[in-house]
């Protein structure tokens, strides 16, 4: 009793640093393996990762009801009309190359590394459940509300991005993960990323709701992370999100003080 006691005290003293160090144990216990196989196997269940972490120290140090504040709310029509719209800008980018160049085909939009070849819906389902809510649970859900009591949004994101980005290492050694990704591309992939946790920060302190959030993400991802996604597709969808984070932060230095205005 006085063990778990003791353990209960440190992770409720050090949420995060917990919260992080779980979400590595958990994710990379699946994706090393995995790499050192020869990197075949989908990394979609290393996905998981951040939201039982933060799910085991949410019950841990809240209990029932910090585990219905980590759910958060619904979120209102307005959100997740929001959430959607990359879906919007990758059916434009995708009209567009088809003009163009006569693709990507139908097909290759529902392509995406990791999971079964299956129609649109079940592949957005899947990776809702499991990468979506999978990482917002997590790095939304938990993280960022935490960083959010000591620093402005702009440095919230920063921070968060580094222990992000490091989170993704194993999986540029897996097939169905970043093994794809040529150095140069790097660079953008992380400014890709940090833009993102502004974005997807800013919409989860609006919102207060981690489904918002997950929806977002997966609709980026839907847009441009599938085989047809490639290229044209990604790059007008990756431009969005930083033009949104750059709106965002113009944003929040006229009105540092406007945030979580619907966090839970």
């Amino acid at each position: 009793m006085t063990r778990t006691a003791g353990l209960r005290a440190l992770v409720r003293d050090r949420e995060l640093l917990a919260f992080l160090a779980l979400a590595f144990l958990l994710s990379w216990s699946w994706w090393i393996p995995v790499a050192l196989a020869g990197g075949t196997a989908s990394h979609f269940p290393g996905l998981l990762g951040p939201l039982l972490a933060a799910v085991v120290v949410t019950a841990v140090t809240g209990g029932r009801p910090g585990l219905r504040r980590l759910r958060g709310r619904l979120g209102s029509p307005r959100w997740w009309a929001l959430a959607l719209s990359p879906l919007a800008v990758g059916a434009a980018a995708v009209t567009f190359s088809r003009v163009v160049s006569g693709g990507p085909t139908l097909a290759s939009l529902t392509n995406m590394p990791g999971v079964p070849t299956w129609s649109w819906p079940a592949v957005f389902l899947v990776a809702l459940l499991v990468g979506g809510l999978g990482e917002e649970g997590g790095w939304r859900g938990l993280a960022w509300p935490r960083l959010r009591r000591q620093h402005g949004l702009r440095d919230a994101a920063l921070l968060l991005t580094v222990p992000w980005a490091l989170w993704h290492l194993p999986l540029f050694w897996i097939d169905s993960g970043l093994a794809d990704l040529p150095l140069y591309v790097v660079p953008g992939w992380l400014v890709g990323l940090a833009s993102g946790a502004v974005v997807l920060g800013w919409l989860y302190e609006r919102s207060g709701s981690v489904l918002v959030v997950a929806v977002a993400h997966t609709a980026v991802n839907m847009a441009s992370g599938t085989r047809g996604g490639e290229g044209v597709v990604a790059a007008a969808v990756s431009a969005a999100v930083i033009v949104a984070a750059v709106l965002v932060l113009r944003a929040d230095h006229r009105n540092p003080a406007a945030h979580l205005a619907g966090a839970p």
